[in-house]
C-alpha cells in the first residue's frame, strides 16, 4: 500500500485525543514518521455496538490511517477481547512491507498471540509498556482475570518481545533488556502559543488538578488505592487557607458531588474551603488546556508504589507543555524532568501528609516570580518530539 516501510501501532487507545493513551501514542508515531516510515494506528472505538472482526472504523488524524475496532459491552465480547487478534490481522493485511508491531499495553493473550504470529513472519514486535497497575479493584472474577492478565504480559510476554520501550527507568531495570528505551508520555499536540499567552499573573496563586483520581461511583476504602492523592492535597491547602493564604483551586474531571461520594469524610474540609476549592465536572480537552496555560501551578500529589514507580504521569507533561510548572512529589522519573524553582517544585509526602511548609512558602511567591516560572516552562522544548527520534530509532532499527 505504501513505498515506505509500515509500523502499526495497536493498543486501547481512543483516537483523535480521547485519552492520554491516545496522545502519547500519536506523539510517538510523530517520531516514527520522522524516522521515515508509515505509522497505521488501531485503537478502539466505543460508539461500535458489534464486537466482530467485520465492525471496524477508519479515519485519517494528523495525516495517519487509524483504525478502530470495536470496544467489548458484554461479558462475551470481554473473553473473545483478551485473545481475538482476528482484526488485527484483517487490517495488517491491508499494507505491505511491514517493519514493525508495536503492542501498547496490550491484553495478555492476545499480545502474545500477535508477538508468535510477528515473529513467525519476519516483522519485528515491541512492546510499549507505560502501567504496572495492581488488581485489586472490582469483583473477584474481574480481579483474577486483570491480575493474570497483568502478569502473563509484564512477567512473560514483554520479555519475549524484540525491543521494548518504556516511560520509566524503574521498568528499564526491570527489563534489563538492550533493546529498551525509555521515552516518557509526550503530548501529541503542543498548545499553540499564540493563544496561551496568559502570562500577566493572577491576583492570587491559581491551582488547577484535571482528571480522574479515582474510581467514581462508589466510596473509596482505602485511599492509598487512588491513582492521584488529590485528597492529600486538598487537606494540605485547607491547613494552608486557615493559615490566611490566598489562592483559588480548580478540580476538572470530577464533580463535587462524585468526590464526596467516594470520600464523604472530606465534606467538612470542603465546606472550610469555601469559594477558594471549585469542582467543575469533565470539560473538553481543549478547554482544559487553556485552563492549565491559565494558571500558577498544577497540583499532582502521589503515592510512591509500583504503579506510579512504572508509569510517567501525563499531567506532567501536559502542565509544562501548556507553559505552567508542576508542584509534585517525587514519584516514577519525575526529578530527571523538573527542575527546582524553575519548571516546577518537589514537596516532600510522608504517609498521608506533605510538607505543607514547603506549599505555603509555593503559594506566597509574588505575581512577578510566578510569571518568570511560567515564561521559562513556555519557553522549555523538554518534552520535543525531536529529542527522542534517536531512542525510537534505537527500538525499531536495533
Amino acid at each position: 500500500m505504501y513505498d515506505k516501510e509500515t509500523v502499526i501501532y495497536i493498543g486501547g487507545f481512543e483516537l483523535p485525543d480521547k485519552n492520554a493513551a491516545a496522545q502519547r501514542v500519536i506523539a510517538n508515531a510523530r517520531i516514527i514518521r520522522e524516522l521515515g516510515y508509515t505509522p497505521v494506528l488501531i485503537g478502539i472505538n466505543r460508539e461500535l455496538r458489534r464486537y466482530n472482526v467485520d465492525n471496524m472504523t477508519y479515519n485519517k488524524f494528523h495525516g495517519f490511517d487509524c483504525w478502530g475496532l470495536p470496544y467489548p459491552i458484554k461479558t462475551t465480547d470481554w473473553l473473545k477481547y483478551l485473545y481475538d487478534i482476528n482484526g488485527f490481522i484483517k487490517i495488517l493485511n491491508k499494507y505491505k512491507n511491514i517493519k514493525a508491531v508495536i503492542c501498547y499495553n496490550y491484553q495478555s493473550i492476545a499480545f502474545e498471540r500477535i508477538r508468535v504470529y510477528c515473529q513467525k513472519h519476519k516483522i519485528k514486535i515491541i512492546a510499549d509498556c507505560t502501567e504496572w497497575y495492581r488488581s485489586d479493584e472490582g469483583s473477584l472474577p474481574f480481579r483474577i482475570i486483570k491480575y493474570f492478565d497483568t502478569s502473563f504480559r509484564m512477567r512473560y510476554v514483554n520479555k519475549k518481545v524484540d525491543a521494548l520501550i518504556v516511560t520509566s527507568t524503574f521498568l528499564k531495570n526491570y527489563y534489563g533488556m538492550k533493546s529498551s528505551v525509555i521515552i516518557p508520555t509526550l503530548i501529541s499536540d503542543f498548545p499553540n502559543k499564540a493563544n496561551y499567552e496568559h502570562l500577566s499573573g493572577n491576583e492570587y496563586p491559581k491551582l488547577v488538578y484535571a482528571g480522574i483520581p479515582f474510581r467514581l461511583g462508589r466510596k473509596l476504602k482505602q485511599r492509598n488505592k487512588a491513582k492521584d492523592r488529590l485528597d492529600i492535597a486538598i487537606q494540605a491547602l485547607n491547613s494552608i487557607y486557615k493559615r490566611g493564604v490566598k489562592f483559588t483551586f480548580d478540580i476538572y474531571g470530577i464533580t463535587k458531588a462524585q468526590y464526596l461520594q467516594s470520600v464523604p469524610e472530606d465534606k467538612q474540609i470542603i465546606d472550610e474551603l469555601e469559594e477558594s476549592l471549585k469542582f467543575h465536572g469533565r470539560k473538553d480537552s481543549e478547554f482544559i488546556k487553556k485552563e492549565i496555560s491559565n494558571a500558577d501551578y498544577t497540583l499532582l500529589i502521589r503515592d510512591d508504589n509500583r504503579t506510579t514507580k512504572a508509569g510517567f504521569p501525563t499531567k506532567f507533561t501536559e502542565s509544562i507543555v501548556c507553559g505552567t510548572p508542576v508542584i509534585t512529589n517525587k514519584t516514577s522519573d519525575i526529578d530527571k524532568f523538573l527542575i527546582e524553582g524553575s519548571n516546577g517544585f518537589l514537596i516532600d509526602k510522608n504517609n498521608n501528609k506533605v510538607d505543607e511548609n514547603k506549599l505555603m512558602e509555593i503559594l506566597s511567591l509574588d505575581k512577578s516570580t510566578r510569571v518568570n516560572l511560567k515564561r521559562y516552562c513556555r519557553e522549555s522544548n523538554m518534552f520535543d518530539i525531536y529529542n527522542w527520534i534517536s531512542e525510537m530509532k534505537k527500538v525499531i532499527e536495533s
